[in-house]
C-alpha cells in the first residue's frame, strides 16, 4: 500500500498552456510535488515561475512557444522536452484557444488545435510514457476540457467549443483502450467555473486573468451563476491542479478511462 503522498519528485511532465490561468496553477502545483515541467504556450515570456518559490527538489520549468494547432510544433516540443529530462511521465493537455463562434473558420480552427492538437500530442508521448511504464512507472495522462460539452450551457447555439469539449472526452476514453494494456493511465477532467488569479510578473506588471476581468465586467450575472452552484462558489484554481497531482500520482493507479467532473456539483444540478 502506497503512503497518502504524491512521491512524484524526479518527474517530468508536459502541460500545455502552461503560462496562464489554469495551466499556470497546474505547473505550480507539480513544481512544489518535485515534478520538473515543461510547459508550452503560444507566446510564452519564458520567466512565468522565475519568482515562485515553492518549488521541491530542485524541479524547475522550461517554457518553449508551441502552436498546438500545428502538428510540428508539438512533436519538436515532445521530443526536445523527452531531450531536456530524459523521460517523460506525465502529459497534461490543458490548452484550448476557445474557438468558439458559430462559423466555419472557428470550426476549422477548433479542429485542428483541441481535436488534432489533442491527438498529436497523444501519439507523440505514446512511446516515452510506454518507456516509462515498462521500467515500473505509472505514466498518466490528464486532458483538461469543460462541463460546456455536456450540459450545453453556452448561449451561442451551434458553438465548435460546446461540441469539441465532449470529443476530447470521448477521445480520451478511446485511447484509454489502448493505453490501459501498456500501462499508460489517461483520464478526463471537465470543468466547472474556475477563479484564475491575476499574474504578477518579475517586473511588478500586473496582468489580469480572464476570469477576474469577466468577473469585473459582470458582477450580478457571476453572483446569479455561483448561487446555481450546489457548492455556492466556483472553484479555486489550485483546486483544480490538486486532482491533477492526484491523477499523476500512483495514489489513482487504477484510474484510468474515467470522467470526473471537477465542477462543484453544477453537472448534477443540471440534470
Amino acid at each position: 500500500m502506497h503512503p497518502f503522498a504524491s512521491n512524484l519528485s524526479g518527474n517530468h511532465a508536459l502541460v500545455t498552456g502552461g503560462s496562464k490561468g489554469i495551466g499556470r496553477l497546474i505547473v505550480q502545483a507539480l513544481l512544489a510535488e518535485g515534478v520538473n515541467v515543461s510547459y508550452c504556450a503560444r507566446s510564452p515570456r519564458g520567466d512565468e515561475f522565475s519568482a515562485f518559490n515553492g518549488a521541491t527538489d530542485g524541479a524547475r520549468a522550461v517554457a518553449s512557444a508551441v502552436d498546438i494547432a500545428n502538428p510540428s510544433d508539438i512533436k519538436n516540443w515532445v521530443e526536445k522536452s523527452a531531450r531536456e529530462f530524459g523521460k517523460i511521465d506525465c502529459v497534461v493537455a490543458n490548452a484550448s484557444p476557445l474557438f468558439h463562434d458559430v462559423t466555419p473558420e472557428h470550426w476549422e480552427k477548433s479542429f485542428r488545435a483541441d481535436i488534432m492538437g489533442l491527438v498529436t500530442l497523444l501519439d507523440a508521448t505514446e512511446p516515452h510514457l510506454k518507456e516509462r511504464a515498462e521500467a515500473g512507472g505509472s505514466p498518466s495522462v490528464v486532458v483538461i476540457t469543460s462541463i460546456a460539452g455536456y450540459e450545453l450551457i453556452l448561449p451561442m447555439i451551434g458553438s465548435p467549443y460546446t461540441s469539441f469539449t465532449r470529443t476530447k472526452a470521448v477521445i480520451a476514453k478511446d485511447y484509454a483502450r489502448k493505453f490501459a494494456p501498456m500501462g499508460i493511465r489517461i483520464n478526463t477532467l471537465p470543468l466547472g467555473m474556475v477563479n484564475t488569479p491575476n499574474i504578477t510578473h518579475p517586473d511588478g506588471s500586473v496582468e489580469w486573468s480572464s476570469f477576474q476581468t469577466f468577473k469585473k465586467d459582470n458582477s450580478e450575472w457571476m453572483k446569479e451563476a455561483e448561487a446555481k452552484i450546489p457548492l455556492k462558489r466556483v472553484a479555486e484554481a489550485d483546486e483544480v491542479a490538486n486532482v491533477v497531482v492526484f491523477l499523476a500520482s500512483r495514489l489513482s493507479s487504477y484510474i484510468c478511462g474515467a470522467t470526473i467532473p471537477v465542477d462543484g456539483s453544477i453537472s448534477a444540478a443540471l440534470l
